[in-house]
């Protein structure tokens, strides 16, 4: 193990309850170096190394692709250090994700440490952003609430233009999509259960 792999570099300093900071950990308790994971992951150690100092912000997939290279799982990895489970989640605990291909979007974890089946999140989708041409589907439900902006929703085919204060709530095997055809961000508060993230 380096001795770089002990500290953040000068001017950083990795913050203990953010995500880097937890990857960090995760990582030293295996004994990897920053080298064995990056083998482990196939992911270059100059990024992993800005991950862990809360550098980089990893996408979805990237972030699974480390947690199973640490064995862990995504509600461990946002647990305190203590163990027990975070019940208050302050405004600057949120963790924030990404999807790989999908740009302008982000998902803001509001219960980082689900320990039932319902996961809130807060989404915010840029102006002109969507979350894809091609409709997806998964298992479980959804509930939206749109907060500011305004956001078009397809669910299984139909049209839906939501302006704040509408809600939507479908279930996940519907195909679904959405665009933000507005000049501003769409803000909405999103829940699902399963938990997708």
């Amino acid at each position: 193990m380096t001795a770089d792999d002990h500290r953040p570099a000068p001017g950083r300093t990795a913050r203990e309850d953010g995500i880097g900071g937890h990857l960090r950990r995760a990582r030293l308790e295996k004994g990897y170096t920053l080298e064995q994971l990056a083998d482990r992951t196939g992911l270059s150690r100059s990024y992993l190394s800005n991950v862990e100092r809360d550098v980089n912000s990893p996408t979805i997939n990237t972030l699974r692709t480390i947690v199973d290279a640490l064995g862990l799982s995504l509600s461990r990895l946002f647990r305190e250090i203590d163990g027990e489970r975070r019940i208050v989640t302050r405004p600057d605990q949120r963790v924030e994700l990404t999807r790989a291909g999908v740009a302008g979007v982000t998902y803001t974890l509001l219960n980082p440490d689900p320990v039932g089946r319902l996961e809130m999140m807060l989404l915010e989708v840029a102006p002109g952003a969507s979350s894809g041409d091609r409709p997806h589907t998964h298992a479980g439900e959804e509930v939206g609430l749109l907060l500011s902006g305004e956001l078009d929703y397809w669910v299984d085919g139909v049209h839906y233009h939501l302006t704040p204060g509408d809600s939507v709530s479908f279930e996940s095997t519907t195909p679904h999509r959405y665009h933000n055809p507005g000049a501003v961000p769409a803000v909405c508060v999103w829940s699902e259960t399963p938990p997708g993230f």
